[in-house]
């Protein structure tokens, strides 16, 4: 359930962006939670995603825990009768059309690539909600965490991010700049993997990297996915000492989640 890369949010952001401030807004997606809550007062956000409270999922939970929930069903959000929905450009596809058939104002957002790219999310959502300035001190904190990592070693440590399902995190992807901020070598990047691919088990034991990232928990090890993760040759060959978990709620949306794995990874290097 890792980000999967897409286009700068700019791009969709542009024709949707209005100076005007939002006092009833409606998220419809767990990454727009992050960001209506991150850059709204709260009593603004009347409805968030029904993933909001969930602290496994969201970096949000806590300031989401009571605001009514929705599941992205276009009847549900027109009986709220919002002034803003924000949304993800790839979901709820059908309900983000029939609101603006009806006119309601959509802001939707894109998967970002590069630190850059959130940066610029961060600034269009927060331009869109009236909230500029608040827009302008959540970057100013993002960026003043990154600069505080440890300095990267030379050489830098090899790293690969392995998920369920045997997926990798390659170039063109936020995970493989977030892996560089911490001081790491994408492995997979540089065996030449673009964006979310699959990785077989045995490319990884035959050439492994230093330090092996996976999901905290592992969710349920139970489902075919996750036994991936849980496989003894991979255990044995990355024990402990060779593993950083990172909560999956690190990754899945683009803001100061960034920061947040950033940290941790970088505290896992210097560590070693």
């Amino acid at each position: 359930m890792f980000l999967v890369a897409a286009a700068i949010a700019a791009a969709t952001l542009a024709s949707n962006v209005h100076a005007q401030p939002a006092h009833r807004i409606i998220s419809l997606n767990l990454c727009t939670d992050e960001l209506a809550l991150q850059l709204a007062d709260r009593t603004k956000v009347i409805s968030v995603s029904f993933l909001a409270s969930d602290p496994s999922l969201s970096t949000v939970a806590d300031q989401a825990r009571g605001i009514p929930v929705n599941r992205g069903l276009l009847e549900e959000i027109v009986a709220l009768k919002p002034d803003l929905v924000l949304a993800h450009r790839y979901a709820s596809r059908s309900t983000t059309d029939g609101l603006r058939r009806l006119g309601y104002r959509v802001v939707e957002i894109e998967s970002p690539q590069t630190v850059a790219a959130v940066r610029q999310q961060i600034a269009d959502v927060a331009d869109a909600l009236g909230e500029a300035e608040r827009g302008r001190r959540l970057i100013g904190q993002l960026d003043a965490r990154l600069a505080a990592l440890p300095p990267p070693t030379v050489p830098k440590p090899t790293a690969a991010i392995y998920q369920p399902n045997a997926y990798a995190f390659g170039r063109d992807t936020l995970a493989d700049a977030i892996l560089a901020l911490a001081g790491f070598d994408n492995l997979t990047s540089r065996d030449g993997v673009i964006g979310y691919s699959r990785l077989a088990l045995e490319s990884l034991i035959v050439n492994p990297p230093d330090i092996l990232v996976i999901e905290e928990g592992g969710g349920d090890r139970r489902s075919m996915a996750q036994q991936f993760l849980t496989h003894p040759v991979l255990r044995d060959r990355f024990p402990p000492s060779a593993r950083i978990e990172v909560p999956r709620r690190y990754w899945l949306c683009a803001g100061l989640s960034v920061a947040d794995a950033a940290e941790l990874l970088a505290k896992g290097r210097v560590r070693r």
